[in-house]
């Protein structure tokens, strides 16, 4: 941990971390490192609300998973030789490729507490690594022992309104290259999903028909989303283990799911969610 930490720009300082590492020998092929610094830009960096920064990386140049911490006291830049930024806390975390659930359950740890911006204000104004250590929250940081949900799913989520036209909808997988958009009520209630098989279901009689889009122009302007949305939907809990819910996907062909946490949407999990964290690089 290094309290506090001087750098110019948040990829100096993630670069600072990483060569700390590399000094007290946790990294073992220093070398390996060279590609991510090479290809990482800054907005490639995991933000974890305004003010962390999580980037996390699984690589053959560790063989075991190390956190490195640093605490600027001021905001630091976005990008070299441009003003502004916001974030002060750099957290970096490096682990083998094989220590795939090991790697989440600490990134998904780590998030669940540097989420609060409280908790973030101690850690800034703390004079020393040692009162950072000594923060509560931090100290009491703690690895769940099996996958969850929560350690995997995308926190960022699309969604529209069922009063919402279809052609929002339309647009937003479009434009994100989505497969679907869960439909939510005021309260984030789930209230069911419109997916491009539903677009092109409700969509391509009419054009079929017609032979030109501007039929299903007028159909989307005045076609709401609860006219189209698939009403039943599966969700699951941020906190059911990964295994069960990746068995019940594959045993019941399901691609995505929404995740709720009593009673609210809060994430979304697909197939490739788990393949991509589980076995990627």
């Amino acid at each position: 941990m290094i309290a506090p930490l001087e750098a110019p720009d948040a990829f100096a300082a993630v670069t600072r971390l990483a060569r700390v590492l590399v000094d007290t020998g946790a990294v073992a092929h220093p070398e390996k490192l060279a590609r991510f610094f090479g290809e990482t830009r800054v907005r490639d960096l995991i933000h974890v609300g305004d003010r962390v920064l999580l980037p996390h990386l699984r690589t053959e140049a560790v063989q075991e998973l190390v956190v490195a911490v640093g605490i600027s006291p001021e905001p630091l830049a976005d990008a070299p030789g441009e003003p502004g930024g916001s974030a002060q806390v750099v957290v970096l975390v490096l682990a083998p490729p094989a220590a795939a659930g090991m790697y989440l359950q600490t990134v998904a740890a780590l998030a669940r507490v540097l989420r609060h911006d409280d908790v973030v204000e101690r850690m800034v104004n703390a004079r020393s690594a040692d009162e950072v250590l000594a923060i509560p929250e931090i100290r009491g940081i703690t690895i769940q022992p099996r996958l969850t949900v929560r350690d995997v799913m995308s926190q960022r989520v699309y969604r529209v309104s069922p009063d919402a036209p279809l052609r929002e909808a339309l647009e937003l997988i479009s434009a994100h290259r989505l497969r679907a958009v869960p439909v939510v009520g005021e309260d984030r209630e789930v209230l069911g999903m419109v997916s491009d098989r539903d677009l092109l279901r409700f969509l391509l009689p009419g054009v079929l028909k017609t032979g030109e889009g501007q039929s299903a122009g007028s159909s989307l302007r005045e076609t709401r989303v609860r006219d189209v949305m698939s009403r039943s939907v599966i969700c699951v809990g941020e906190d059911q283990a990964l295994a069960e819910v990746a068995s019940l996907m594959v045993n019941r062909d399901l691609e995505r799911l929404p995740v709720t946490n009593e009673g609210k949407l809060t994430g979304f999990l697909t197939r490739g969610d788990i393949i991509r964290k589980m076995f990627g690089a």
